[in-house]
């Protein structure tokens, strides 16, 4: 990714909160991945939050590049590669991790080495990123842009040239542990460990080699069905991750979207090619809340030796809907407007 100057233009303008600062009775700490640091100019305290400038933060937490448009209002960042791989693995535990019974029974299973995989535990606090009078107050809107992915963010500041923003905002920009005790008025930032990350994501994708083309192709339809690029990206041969990877890093490791979604998937066809090589063609239907489609893929999988370990791996996408893919089909449905034939009531 390129790098750019880390840029924020002096302001004239400049926005309030609607809600009165909190002051405490004595002053503010700032302690990141455990050692205090000094506190910029500016920052006070919101209801149960930190107000603090993002520049700063950008800078403390090591940020690749930040840069203000004052024409439209947009903070563009760019974050270092512990967010992606934050995301990855949190793209592997949500697929991974069971959901009811009635749901479950509608999704491809896992493989029994799945099912034993040892999870990590992953922050589920609500972050809280404004509050809701700060929605009618338009002018306190700014675009805060997170490796080209744009959030809305209500209730910022402007003083002095510098954009103040709550201390959740960090966690959302960085996956980073943020909490405020306000009877200590101390501020806790832990960045996540990039390393514990990558060794983590290295332990579940050896768990997840599929041992028979079967295992292949349901990792690949589950991870459709639980939107994670993740859980596809590990059905893929080294040659087709290759090209997955920079798609799926810019979803956030997310795919397809909410409606329509892929439900029970059926195998309607499977060819075998060689004792290495199997082709799948399976059916979908893409559900929304007042119908449903039906969706087709076709695959080759194949044995291979992945990091001295042999699998079977999805290493060509014949046709495809490219709404759910990581990749490129080598051909797909013609563009027309899709039919949804209503569900019963």
């Amino acid at each position: 990714m390129k790098k750019r100057k880390v840029i924020l233009s002096s302001l004239a303008l400049a926005m309030t909160l609607s809600t009165a600062p909190v002051f405490a009775s004595q002053p503010l700490t700032i302690q990141i991945n455990g050692s205090v640091t000094s506190t910029p100019p500016g920052v006070h305290v919101v209801k149960d939050q930190v107000m603090i400038p993002l520049r700063w933060a950008c800078e403390q937490l090591g940020a690749r590049s930040i840069e203000w448009d004052e024409k439209f209002k947009t903070v563009s960042i760019e974050t270092n590669e512990t967010y992606y791989a934050f995301a990855k693995l949190s793209s592997y535990v949500r697929a991974l991790t069971p959901r009811d019974q009635g749901k479950e029974t509608e999704m491809w299973p896992l493989s029994e080495n799945a099912k034993k995989i040892s999870l990590p535990t992953l922050t589920d606090r609500t972050v809280t990123l404004d509050f809701p009078e700060q929605r009618a107050e338009p002018q306190n809107l700014i675009t805060i842009s997170i490796n080209g992915l744009p959030y809305a963010a209500y209730g910022t500041e402007i003083q002095n040239g510098r954009i103040y923003v709550l201390s959740d905002w960090i966690h959302e920009i960085f996956k980073a542990d943020v909490t405020y005790d306000q009877k200590t008025n101390t501020l806790s930032i832990q960045a996540p460990d990039r390393e514990k990350i990558e060794k983590q994501i290295r332990m579940i994708e050896e768990a997840l080699i599929p041992a028979t083309p079967e295992e292949a192709l349901k990792l690949w339809g589950r991870g459709e069905q639980t939107r994670s690029g993740a859980l596809q990206y590990a059905a893929l041969s080294p040659e087709l991750r290759e090209k997955a990877m920079e798609q799926v890093k810019d979803r956030g490791w997310v795919t397809g979207g909410s409606s329509p979604w892929v439900g029970p998937i059926t195998v309607k066809e499977e060819k075998k090619l060689s004792d290495t090589a199997v082709q799948y063609t399976v059916t979908y239907p893409e559900i929304t809340s007042s119908g449903s489609a039906t969706g087709t893929e076709t695959f080759i999988v194949e044995k291979r030796t992945v990091n001295e370990k042999e699998g079977w791996f999805i290493t060509k996408l014949l046709f495809a809907n490219p709404y759910y893919t990581i990749i490129p089909a080598e051909s797909q449905p013609p563009e027309e407007p899709i039919t949804y034939i209503p569900l019963p009531n």
